[in-house]
């Protein structure tokens, strides 16, 4: 939580607190009752993503999968379907990622999870989609995901 919405909240507890308990008029306590409310669903519907939740910024350039999950589409009730991927990027813990559901993906995904299942790690890359000359094509998804076998961690040997 960034110090700044932990502000907001504590300025927005302690203003609806003293509104609430204090011995100033009802009318100087009225308009923060009544403010109150939409400020506190405003900031809460403002909050940056919450960990647990699918990012949604872009896969980073390397990191390695840990699971996927796959949600195809629905039309029965309009649902463009989802592909999870969660992520090690080198943090504390996994992050996730949503994706927009393709055919392509989800079989590139069922493929790399095998792996994952067998206890092969699977790297996952990012390749810019470009002309050739480093510029993007506007219209197009700019990153194409890539898995591969992650090379296994060789520890250095012991010494005594």
């Amino acid at each position: 939580m960034s110090p700044w919405l932990a502000a907001a909240y504590g300025a927005l507890a302690l203003g609806l607190a003293w509104s609430i308990t204090g011995t100033a008029s009802w009318r100087r306590r009225v308009p923060y009752i009544v403010c109150a409310p939409p400020l506190a669903l405003a900031l809460w519907l403002g909050r940056p993503d919450a960990a647990g939740w699918p990012s949604s910024s872009p896969v980073p350039k390397l990191s390695q999968l840990v699971w996927a999950q796959i949600d195809e589409p629905d039309p029965a009730v309009s649902d463009p379907g989802h592909v999870y991927l969660w992520l090690d990027v080198g943090g504390a813990a996994p992050r996730a990622y949503a994706l927009p559901y393709s055919r392509q993906l989800h079989e590139r995904v069922l493929h790399a999870l095998k792996a994952v299942k067998q206890g092969r790690p699977m790297g996952v890359a990012t390749a810019a989609r470009g002309r050739g000359n480093g510029q993007r094509i506007p219209g197009h998804r700019q990153d194409r995901l890539r898995f591969f076998p992650h090379p296994p961690i060789v520890l250095p040997p012991k010494t005594h």
